[in-house]
């Protein structure tokens, strides 16, 4: 039981000096192991005596407990006072995740000043503290921020820890009489401003929400751009020294590194992170990328399908990892169906036999051998999974987040548009060249030798199953000329809220690429009239998106 010891807070108490110095220091950037930008992100919900406040930190709590990890507190008046239409003469504080409340504010009379307990204050700094220092947080909430803290007391200490410590995202409530104050005091040079006097508690929820989901759009585009840098630039040395098991080598590194993506993020972003890889590929030299860029989104999908549905924890990602090389394996299998049919299995199976004949041993069956395979790729899957959710892998993703690659054409997404508005034609007659590309050629011969020596199969069969395969695979060359990745990205963003638009660039820049300009901003520098030196960012999504009257997110409480 913490002891009630009140401290008394003086009527006249001003901001501390203490307090401005982090205006001209600026917060310090976390100790995050990836190269991306640290830009923190700060929501600020402001309003009125029961406007709902805390309300609106606790439902974000709630909404973000599973895929963000969270530490803070939420401080509630006595309801009943709130129901009478009086102020609260007690406040209780709740931790993140503690059912438990601790005793904080009382008023002894009506007029005079709250009383604070100095043991609930320290016991929540230490608390709220330590998750802040050793960077196992990435939201704080505190509720909430005034004249106490102004005055250097309260919890002033942990909210400029906040603002300086590896947690990426602050959410707090501030008192709308001291906001001004708090805004200045505290050195806040740009942060997102929730009234809750000028916006209802639902769409104010909405904007914080697409504030916190987006925040991670360059954390997602520098790991995309890692992706996108181990699959052009390893993928095309790997395809230019015809190595063996190529793909499957690649699809192993791609799914080591995102375990270590999924750590930083917590299980979050892994799909945006998987497609926008996939669309960098298009910047790949070496032959076609059209089926390399479904592999690596398919792949990354089947990954993230697990954690999606249990969360990130060792279990989900060793299942996300087994189906991902089981994924691996059986698209492989599947292409080959599709462009021969049965017989290519057929034909498998009978060079299986022929070479057990040859060891005069007594051979696997075809079956045999691909449970096999896929029982090896589940175990190699398996161990990678494991060494690298234990494993420390900030050393490989610093190292490949600081190179940048070279290969390809600067201009390999505005060829590809260009590409996509040809006349159908035109694009039918520049996929023939592909037929002729000396990796489609060899790839395709090998499979034509099998049937032809191992399928037993009547001349005229033959002949049906190879113009199938060319003309599946010239379907195949056309829809790849078709395809226009940005314009995808864009109607995802439009659509899903992904945030590809501020990703992308960050992608491409670890490409080596000149990033797009980014998209016309609409932010707003506007000076509280209760303090015109106080300058505040106010950024907010597309209101049309949110149902929102234009501006009505962005005006100064």
């Amino acid at each position: 039981m913490v002891a009630a010891l009140y401290v008394e807070l003086p009527k006249d108490a001003t901001a501390d000096s203490r307090v401005r110095e982090e205006k001209a220091n600026g917060p310090q950037r976390g100790p995050e192991v990836e190269a991306v930008s640290n830009d923190r992100l700060v929501v600020l919900v402001t309003g009125s005596v029961a406007s709902g406040k805390t309300s609106l930190l606790e439902r974000l709590q709630g909404s973000t407990a599973r895929w963000w990890r969270i530490c803070g507190f939420t401080s509630k008046g006595n309801a009943r006072d709130f129901r009478c239409g009086n102020p609260s003469a007690t406040y209780r504080l709740s931790l993140v995740g503690l059912s438990t409340s601790l005793p904080w504010a009382m008023r002894p009379t009506p007029n005079s000043a709250f009383q604070f307990c100095e043991a609930t204050r320290l016991e929540v700094t230490e608390a709220v503290g330590a998750r802040l220092k050793d960077g196992t947080a990435d939201i704080c909430f505190l509720d909430e921020i005034g004249q106490l803290e102004l005055a250097g007391r309260g919890f002033a200490e942990l909210f400029r820890l906040a603002l300086t410590s590896p947690c990426r995202i602050v959410v707090a409530a501030v008192k709308k009489s001291r906001f001004a104050e708090v805004v200045a005091g505290f050195g806040l040079a740009e942060v997102h401003v929730i009234d809750l006097d000028q916006v209802s508690a639902e769409q104010g929820f909405r904007e914080a929400k697409r504030q916190i989901a987006t925040s991670d759009a360059e954390r997602i585009g520098a790991f995309a751009g890692i992706g996108g840098l181990v699959e052009v630039g390893l993928g095309s040395t790997l395809h230019a020294y015809r190595v063996p098991f190529k793909g499957h080598a690649l699809a192993y590194l791609q799914n080591v590194l995102l375990v270590a993506f999924g750590k930083a993020l917590h299980g979050r972003g892994l799909v945006r992170i998987s497609f926008i890889s996939a669309m960098l590929k298009a910047f790949s030299p070496a032959g076609g990328t059209f089926r390399p860029m479904a592999y690596i989104f398919l792949q990354g999908l089947s990954f993230a399908a697990p954690i999606r549905l249990l969360g990130w924890n060792i279990g989900s990602v060793i299942m996300g990892s087994v189906i991902m090389g089981w994924l691996t394996l059986a698209m492989s299998l599947a292409v080959d169906y599709v462009t021969f049919g049965k017989s290519i299995f057929d034909a498998f199976g009978a060079a299986i036999a022929a070479f057990s004949s040859w060891l005069g041993v007594q051979g696997p069956s075809l079956l045999q051998v691909l449970i096999a395979a896929f029982a090896l790729k589940a175990a190699v899957a398996v161990g990678l999974a494991i060494a690298a959710f234990f494993g420390d892998m900030q050393p490989l993703v610093r190292r490949l987040g600081a190179r940048k690659t070279n290969h390809g054409d600067d201009r390999g997404f505005d060829r590809r548009d260009a590409a996509s508005r040809r006349s159908m034609a035109m694009t039918a007659v520049t996929a023939l060249r592909d037929l002729s590309r000396p990796r489609f050629v060899v790839a395709f011969l090998v499979s034509a030798l099998l049937l032809l020596f191992f399928a037993g199969l009547p001349q005229s069969d033959f002949m049906n199953l190879i113009v199938r395969g060319l003309c599946i695979s010239y379907l195949g060359f056309v829809a790849l000329r078709r395809i226009d990745v940005q314009s995808l990205g864009a109607w995802l963003d439009r659509h899903t809220g992904m945030g590809l638009g501020r990703s992308l660039p960050v992608a491409l820049d670890a490409l080596g690429r000149t990033p797009a300009p980014p998209p016309t901003s609409n932010s707003v520098n506007a000076s509280p009239p209760s303090s015109p030196m106080a300058t505040v960012t106010y950024r907010s999504t597309d209101s049309r998106d949110l149902d929102v009257p234009p501006g009505s997110l962005s005006r100064t409480p």
